[in-house]
């Protein structure tokens, strides 16, 4: 009978979850993008919503600001705990796991920054709730129509293509690989479901 060694150190990183912060977070960037994307989406083709759309720019400005800040605290919290190890994967798998997560960061910080840019052009400011500052960005309405817009749309389109193979992959490694990656991921989980899952 023949018996694969593993490292103890290993064995205890793949034993330990992420933080219940850290999955929170997760789920809440998650339902953010989604919400800005339909947003967005509809201030620009929704009748209703061109009707009212000071209102409906000044929430997505706002879930903008609000994601911006979350997903930075999601970075935060990934440097203070490590990288998790890639359970069950390939070499090749983890890293085109690891560059589907970088290019998820990165559409998102490119979205914000554009964002930004769009609310200094348009003479706004940048407003969260009762706090307001004015952007050192020479106003340009023609700017944003003219080009900006349609670039801050096609990011939006390039990280909704990039969420839905992101949960392609996670149902395929939890329906197809059985590895209960899901489970690891879902905010609720109790202690029972963890010590089960680390078996």
């Amino acid at each position: 009978m023949t018996s694969t060694l593993r490292h103890p150190k290993n064995d205890a990183a793949q034993a330990t979850p992420r933080s219940l912060t850290s999955r929170s977070l997760h789920w809440l960037i998650t339902l953010l993008v989604i919400f800005q994307g339909l947003l967005g989406y509809a201030n620009l083709h929704v009748a209703w919503f061109h009707e009212r759309l000071a209102t409906g720019m000044l929430v997505h400005e706002e879930a903008g600001l609000i994601l911006l800040g979350l997903t930075l605290w999601m970075l935060l919290l990934r440097w203070l705990e490590g990288r998790r190890p890639a359970d069950g994967l390939s070499k090749r798998q983890a890293q085109l796991a690891g560059m589907m997560h970088a290019a998820l960061y990165l559409l998102i910080f490119i979205q914000s920054a554009l964002g930004i840019w769009m609310m200094g052009l348009l003479g706004r400011g940048l407003t969260l709730f009762f706090w307001h500052v004015g952007l050192p960005i020479t106003a340009d309405p023609r700017l944003v129509f003219g080009g900006v817009l349609q670039i801050h749309a096609a990011v939006a389109a390039l990280l909704a293509f990039a969420i839905v193979v992101h949960a392609l992959a996670a149902f395929h490694h939890h329906f197809v690989l059985r590895d209960n990656v899901l489970r690891h991921m879902l905010p609720w989980r109790t202690v029972t479901s963890r010590i089960a899952s680390s078996r």
